[in-house]
């Protein structure tokens, strides 16, 4: 098909003859684009989601990049809900997904079922939403992009899209760029950076990073069918071979510990990108050098890195054209598979080992018309069998309310490391965690020197943690109604070999939905949005935004929400914070971490249960409604006293900050230990109208004169500040 809605979309195949309208509208079906989308709709707000190939999932699927490189271990979300589709379905058939990096600390799937699971997950979004009164709608148009941008004013309007061969126009108020080269942002006429460089000057002489199109192959043990055999070297075999043996050999290393010895053997290769294997009735895993041996399906995505060794007229990385210019990235797309390709060949006949490309994950026309005119006719059957689209590390990123930088990035990672306390970002809309991982292109001058920052600064600001990505990072400066995904955030270009990640741009992606359908539905541009209306959405729906975690405070935890919120904007002081040791976040057998997770050290002590001071009032509602330094015109319950505040105090000071006025309404009693009569009354139940009470007075018992907790505060007050928006 050339369009495909899974929901409620009348007509789909003839959508090309109509103007269509929605909500948010989606370039891009990504890892970044797709948990945007699913995201959005549960929000209940009409979505199009516009993907160029047929493929939901970008670089983790399309690309074949599906060992989760997730070295935050943030496993919440939208990534955590997938996360866990993936291991369940692995476990049904009996099969680890611990197959990769050598240890087996991370998750790895088959593409193909990657893809299945993201659909699945998509096909459940509108169902949800309906579910919960809404009237989501969640439409994809595959093999479709968008090829124009409506604006009025300063704001999006609408876009055109190409789909099934014509021009459709489609209104919506809110854009989303989750394209993998940034495509959209040019289109919508909003500042951005590629390489370097700033639009609308951008150099020649700028780089972008390596691209990669990578492929996965399997073991043949009875033989490589004769169609996935090559005889003969594609062309340009001769010139990749020193960088081929260089890295992987017959008689090579096997993985120990870092740093490698090279070359390696084809074993431990197989086990940097060890992917489960469908089609084999054996299990495997990565833990131990028996289990390299065993591994029968895996990526390539080591030594064919393009242009690589070999560079691009002397320098590392491409010319930024490779972004700009649509005929160049063209032809390093052909050669980027071309290379791949001369690896496989170099795997068959000099390592001489029964492997070719897996012919149960991909069978396509894309690749093929990608190197048409490149790529001789005798490698069809498996140039076929690669994945769509390569693996594309760097994209245009938008000038935003915020560019986070490399110093930015390490100083917010050093947030409770080594007794240092918190470091977080107030505005932080999703958490992630990787190190400043440039593919080539990491000289000083393929650097910013804008941000200060040159190849030094690799090293002397690389994370020590995990770190998070503020609410500016996804707004345009220039264009309302322009919000950025997947790689095209606002951000260094050294930072941006941080946030490129799959489990990031899922997280982001959520982050980047939630923004638009929020801004949809109060008909607003996103920079106008409250972050903390944004966060308290995130949060509801399992994201992690705090780089603080406590043991009392379990994930599963009714008021986890409300404390990450606190944690955020310190509202109430912890009776303990987290003191892991500081390290490179990439030290994954630094024994100092593994000890400090062991006894606990990772996590500290909320008091969600301790009962709340005036003192400690007092400084939450200082902290939450007014800025520092200004005045607060109310009173504040328990002012100045250590003495515990009761939760008749607490709510009635709460409710004259929303608003309150007596006599304004008559509401229906909820709680029986609170007379229709009385004063607090009236205030309670104007609270619970607004959602403030949700989570701490169920079941019709309201206890007024016992104390308030920690907890059960910051619950209350993130649902507080948020109900001021409208919420």
């Amino acid at each position: 098909m050339l369009c495909a809605s899974f929901f409620s979309f009348s007509s789909p195949v003839h959508a090309e003859q109509q103007r269509l309208s929605y909500d948010v509208v989606i370039a891009g079906g990504g890892a970044g684009g797709t948990s945007a989308a699913i995201a959005a709709a549960r929000l209940g707000v009409r979505v199009a989601l516009i993907e160029e190939t047929d493929w939901l999932g970008g670089q983790m699927t399309a690309a074949a990049v599906s060992t989760m490189d997730d070295l935050s271990g943030n496993r919440t979300g939208i990534y955590g809900e997938f996360y866990e589709n993936i291991r369940y379905h692995y476990f049904l058939k009996g099969k680890s997904v611990s197959t990769c990096y050598w240890d087996g600390n991370t998750m790895a799937f088959e593409p193909s079922v990657g893809r299945k699971i993201l659909s699945e997950m998509v096909k459940a979004a509108e169902k949800k939403s309906k579910a919960g009164g809404k009237k989501g709608m969640l439409d994809i148009y595959y093999r479709s992009k968008v090829t124009a941008v409506r604006k009025s004013g300063n704001g999006i309007s609408g876009v055109t899209a190409e789909i099934g061969g014509k021009k459709v126009p489609i209104d919506c108020s809110v854009l989303i760029d989750a394209t993998e080269y940034g495509d959209v942002i040019p289109l919508a006429g909003a500042l951005y950076r590629a390489g370097n460089s700033l639009s609308p000057m951008i150099s020649e002489k700028s780089r972008v990073q390596d691209i990669t199109w990578t492929a996965v192959i399997k073991k043949y043990p009875g033989g490589i069918p004769s169609g996935l055999r090559m005889t003969a070297p594609p062309p340009g075999y001769e010139q990749y071979v020193p960088e081929f043996r260089r890295a992987v050999a017959k008689n090579g290393n096997s993985f120990r510990s870092y740093p490698l010895r090279m070359p390696v053997d084809f074993a431990t290769h197989n086990g940097y990108r060890g992917l489960p294997d469908s089609s084999n009735p054996e299990d495997y895993n990565a833990s131990s050098p028996e289990g390299w041996e065993s591994i029968t399906k895996t990526g390539v995505n080591w030594t064919n890195d393009y242009p690589g060794a070999r560079k691009w007229e002397g320098r590392g990385g491409l010319p930024v054209s490779y972004l700009e210019d649509g005929e160049f990235r063209k032809k390093a797309n052909a050669a980027a598979l071309l290379k791949t390709l001369s690896f496989i060949y170099y795997v068959q006949n000099e390592l001489e080992e029964p492997w070719s490309v897996a012919d149960d994950e991909f069978d396509s026309e894309y690749p093929l018309q990608a190197v048409k005119g490149f790529v001789p006719g005798e490698y069809s059957e498996i140039v076929r069998r690669f994945p769509l689209i390569p693996y594309v590390r760097e994209s245009r990123r938008i000038v935003g309310l915020e560019t986070p930088t490399s110093k930015d990035v390490r100083r917010n990672s050093e947030s409770y490391r080594d007794g240092r306390g918190g470091r977080e970002i107030p505005h932080a809309m999703a958490i992630g965690g990787y190190i400043l991982d440039l593919h080539a292109a990491d000289e000083d001058a393929d650097l910013e020197n804008e941000f200060g920052e040159t190849a030094a600064s690799i090293k002397t600001h690389m994370p020590r943690g995990p770190f998070q990505i503020p609410f500016g990072s996804f707004i345009s400066r220039d264009v309302d109604g322009l919000v950025a995904a997947e790689k095209n955030l606002s951000m260094s270009r050294l930072v941006s070999g941080a946030f490129r990640l799959q489990p990031v741009s899922m997280l982001t992606g959520q982050a980047a939905g939630t923004i638009a359908a929020l801004a949809a539905a109060a008909d607003i541009p996103p920079g106008k949005l409250d972050p903390r209306l944004v966060q308290r959405h995130l949060l509801e729906a399992g994201s992690a935004l705090s780089l603080c975690e406590y043991n009392d405070v379990p994930r599963e935890h009714p008021f986890w929400p409300g404390v990450q919120m606190s944690n955020l904007y310190g509202w109430i002081t912890p009776e303990e914070l987290p003191s892991a040791p500081s390290a490179k976040i990439d030290d994954i057998y630094n024994n100092r971490l593994v000890t400090a997770r062991l006894f606990g050290l990772d996590k500290g002590t909320f008091g969600v249960d301790t009962p709340l001071t005036g003192n400690e009032s007092e400084n939450l509602f200082r902290r939450a409604f007014s800025e520092p330094g200004d005045p607060v015109p109310f009173l504040t319950p328990g002012a100045g006293s250590t003495a515990f505040v009761t939760r008749r105090d607490f709510c009635s000071a709460l409710a004259h900050i929303l608003g309150f006025r007596a006599g304004q309404k008559q509401y229906a009693s909820r709680y029986a230990d609170i007379p229709s009569g009385s004063g607090f009354f009236a205030q309670v139940h104007f609270l619970a109208e607004k959602g403030v009470l949700d989570r701490v007075a169920r079941g019709g018992i309201f206890l007024p004169e016992s104390f308030v907790t920690k907890g059960s505060a910051a619950d209350m007050m993130m649902r507080a500040v948020t109900a001021m928006k409208g919420e």
